[in-house]
C-alpha cells in the first residue's frame, strides 16, 4: 500500500472533529499507526452497545453494517463495505479494486480477562501480486487488526495485524514495511480453501508477547481490511462471527442459522520470534 504516516498527517487526524453521523472517509493514514486519538473520536465506544454475555465481551454478527459500531478510514481510494447474504444469511463483504480502507470500532478490552479473538473468513478473490515485506507488494485480501493502548504519540500505537496471506507460510511473523510498531502474524496462508469459510482463534495474550516481548495493554480497537492499492489488483473476501471471550468457542459466534461448516484454521507452529 502507498501510504502516508508522515507526522503531520497523524497530528491532523488527531485533531479530527467527533460526528455522530458516518463521515466520508479519510485519506493517507496508514492502518498500522492508525490515531487511536483519530479511532476515539471517530468511532463511539461500545458501552453504549446493550452489556453482551460476560463470557463473550464483544460479538459482532455482521447481521447489518452498524455505522455507530464501525466507521470506514480510507487509505488510498476505497474497499467497498456491505452486507451482502451468504448462504443464507448475512455476511460483511470486502470487494476492493486498485483501493484501500479500512473499517475500525472502538472498545476498552482487557487481554489477560478476556484473551480470545475469534473471526471467520473467507476468500473468494485473491489478491496477486502479494508481497508483504514490501511496500510495492503489501496488500493483502483479508486482515483483522488489533491496536493497543501503548505509550508514545499517536502514530506509535502497537499493533497486530492478522492475515490470510496468499504466499507466506502460517507461523510467519514480519515487522510492517511501514511501521516498527506493527506486527504481521500469518494465521491462514494459500489458496487451497477458495470461497470456503475459515475459523481463526487467536488468543491476544500469547500474540502480544510473541511479537512485542511484554504482556499487553488494553486492546483498544479492532480494524478488518481488504486492500489491493499497492498492487493495483482487485479481491473479495467476506468477514463474520467476530467476537472476544474468555475461552475460544466456536459454537459461542456460530449465527442461527450458519453460511457453511466453518474449517478451523491450522494453528500456529512454535511461535517464539
Amino acid at each position: 500500500m502507498v501510504i502516508s504516516a508522515l507526522v503531520g498527517g497523524a497530528l491532523a487526524l488527531g485533531c479530527a472533529r467527533h460526528s455522530q453521523t458516518s463521515p466520508s472517509p479519510t485519506s493517507a493514514i496508514d492502518p498500522s499507526g492508525l490515531s487511536l486519538p483519530r479511532l476515539s473520536q471517530l468511532l463511539h465506544p461500545l458501552f453504549s452497545q446493550s452489556a453482551p454475555d460476560p463470557a463473550t465481551i464483544f460479538q459482532e454478527p455482521f447481521d447489518r453494517l452498524d455505522p455507530v459500531r464501525w466507521r470506514e478510514v480510507a487509505i488510498k481510494g476505497a474497499t467497498r463495505y456491505q452486507i451482502e447474504p451468504l448462504d443464507g444469511a448475512g455476511s460483511l463483504q470486502a470487494s476492493s479494486q486498485s483501493g484501500a480502507s479500512i473499517l475500525v470500532t472502538s472498545l476498552r478490552v482487557d487481554p489477560r480477562t478476556h484473551p480470545w479473538l475469534t473471526w471467520r473468513w473467507r476468500i473468494d478473490r485473491f489478491v496477486e501480486g502479494e508481497d508483504l515485506r514490501r511496500k510495492e507488494g503489501s496488500d493483502a485480501s483479508a486482515r483483522v487488526y488489533a491496536y493497543f493502548d501503548t505509550p508514545g504519540l499517536p502514530w506509535q500505537k502497537r499493533n497486530i495485524d492478522y492475515v490470510w496471506s496468499a504466499t507466506l507460510p502460517v507461523g510467519t511473523m514480519l515487522e510492517s514495511p511501514y511501521s516498527k510498531h506493527s506486527k504481521i502474524l500469518v494465521v491462514e496462508s494459500g489458496r487451497d480453501h477458495p470461497a470456503t469459510w475459515r475459523t481463526v482463534e487467536r488468543n491476544l495474550l500469547d500474540d502480544y508477547r510473541r511479537c512485542f516481548g511484554a504482556d499487553p495493554p488494553t486492546l483498544v480497537a479492532l480494524g478488518l481490511m481488504t486492500d489491493t492499492d499497492s498492487t493495483h489488483t482487485d479481491a473479495l473476501a467476506y468477514y463474520d462471527d467476530l467476537a472476544l471471550g474468555r475461552a475460544p468457542s466456536i459454537t459461542a459466534v456460530e449465527s442461527p442459522e450458519p453460511k457453511s461448516r466453518p474449517q478451523l484454521a491450522g494453528t500456529l507452529p512454535d511461535e517464539t520470534p
